[in-house]
């Protein structure tokens, strides 16, 4: 393995993107930094001939999350840079390493690894999210499969396993996905859902929050409510909320 210095930018709302990042960065060695992609696009170009630049994020239907999408439109990377990827997932996560490599090459630029990984199914909005105690085996096989990507990756293996095309169904409503979620009375105005949105879509007033309306559906919010008092409409009520256990909720928290 080499020491060439590596940037991995992240997004991530229920831990599990960034646990990923974590263990992928355990198992390289050299000078490795994590940058969440909520901070914002780098002012220079990043990389060069022997670095490395990698993406992990979660699939949303076998596409980018918005934010994901627009950071990598945007971000300068040096031709040269060695540019991986790893996509969380429940499903289709081929799909948006495929996405991510149109943008990419969009851009004159080429993804030299890309993978799917599956994590715990979270997604409270449309389904019970695993019991993030029974998440702990495979959170341990993520551990393990990282260790092995990293050594690809270190390595500077060429690699892309994504399909043929990516969904194309995603954010067609921008203004409305978060006009659904509220606090209930139980809310006591903590304000962590506000720190933790990585969209800075929340903020607080007269001691409850407020959504306004550019929403990722990142779910962070709902999920990291210490309380439970938020909901997503009448569907959510019921369902158990999923945070990586292996995350701390103050690593996630946005950095205005």
């Amino acid at each position: 393995m080499d020491n060439k210095p590596s940037r991995i930018y992240w997004f991530s709302g229920t831990g599990n993107s960034l646990f990923a990042a974590k263990c992928l960065a355990k198992g390289l060695n050299g000078e490795i930094t994590l940058i969440p992609i909520a901070n914002g696009v780098p002012s220079g170009a990043v990389g060069g001939k022997g670095e490395k630049v990698g993406f992990v994020f979660p699939s949303y239907y076998g596409n980018l999350p918005r934010m994901v999408r627009s950071f990598a439109e945007k971000i300068q990377i040096v031709p040269e840079t060695y540019i991986f990827a790893i996509v969380t997932m429940g499903a289709l996560g081929q799909g948006s390493v495929t996405a991510l490599r149109s943008v990419l090459r969009e851009k004159g630029l080429r993804l030299d690894y890309g993978r799917g990984i599956n994590m715990p199914a979270c997604y409270v909005i449309k389904y019970d999210p695993a019991d993030k105690n029974k998440c702990l085996g495979r959170l341990d096989k993520t551990n393990r499969l990282m260790g092995r990507i990293a050594s690809d990756i270190a390595a500077g293996a060429r690699s892309v396993k994504g399909l043929k095309f990516a969904a194309n169904n995603l954010y067609k409503d921008i203004a409305s996905l978060d006009t659904e979620f509220f606090a209930e009375d139980t809310c006591d105005a903590c304000g962590q859902c506000a720190r933790i949105c990585p969209a800075g879509n929340i903020i607080m007033e007269g001691g409850k929050p407020l959504w306004q309306h550019r929403c990722e559906h990142c779910i962070a919010c709902i999920s990291w409510c210490p309380l439970q008092a938020i909901q997503y409409g009448s569907r959510t009520k019921a369902r158990r909320r999923y945070q990586n256990p292996r995350i701390k909720v103050e690593e996630l928290f946005f950095k205005q």
